[in-house]
């Protein structure tokens, strides 16, 4: 990959986090957001749920292109992944909605590693996931415990 395409996709991943980042900073300051009913809780859950499912459409896309080096069926990993983080927006507990979308984050993860360790993906995408993740946590472990 040319380094210009590794620079815009570290670059969009990082920008991706700001949500959420954003959904922490509602939470603290609620009055610093001049739009009235923003619900920091709300827009982080709904957020996190889209975003899990994008991360699950790459580890779809990694298993149609090399599904004999995949260290699991990814289409099917990938979907139940998915369908969960939807359904963690069923809860009507804010903690059990944040408890289920942090788990499915590092399970992607984890999964992101093997995927690495395979050779699918590359050090610096790893990395990339890596980071973004600890940020997308930390951010949903702040939010937890606040909301």
């Amino acid at each position: 990959m040319k380094q210009l395409d590794i620079f815009v996709a570290n670059t969009l991943t990082y920008c991706g986090t700001l949500p959420l980042i954003g959904s922490v900073i509602i939470l603290f300051f609620p009055m610093a957001v001049p739009m009235a009913g923003l619900d920091g809780a709300f827009i982080a859950s709904t957020y996190s749920a889209v975003i899990i499912s994008f991360l699950c459409g790459i580890h779809w896309a990694a298993y149609l292109f090399f599904a004999e080096k995949c260290p699991r069926n990814l289409l099917v990993s990938s979907n139940v992944v998915a369908l969960l983080a939807w359904v963690s927006l069923l809860t009507s507990n804010q903690l059990t909605t944040t408890l289920i979308q942090v788990l499915c984050f590092l399970y992607l993860l984890a999964l992101d590693l093997k995927l690495r360790d395979t050779g699918i993906f590359a050090d610096w995408f790893f990395r990339l996931r890596r980071n973004a993740t600890i940020v997308v946590v930390l951010c949903l472990v702040i939010i937890a415990v606040i909301a």
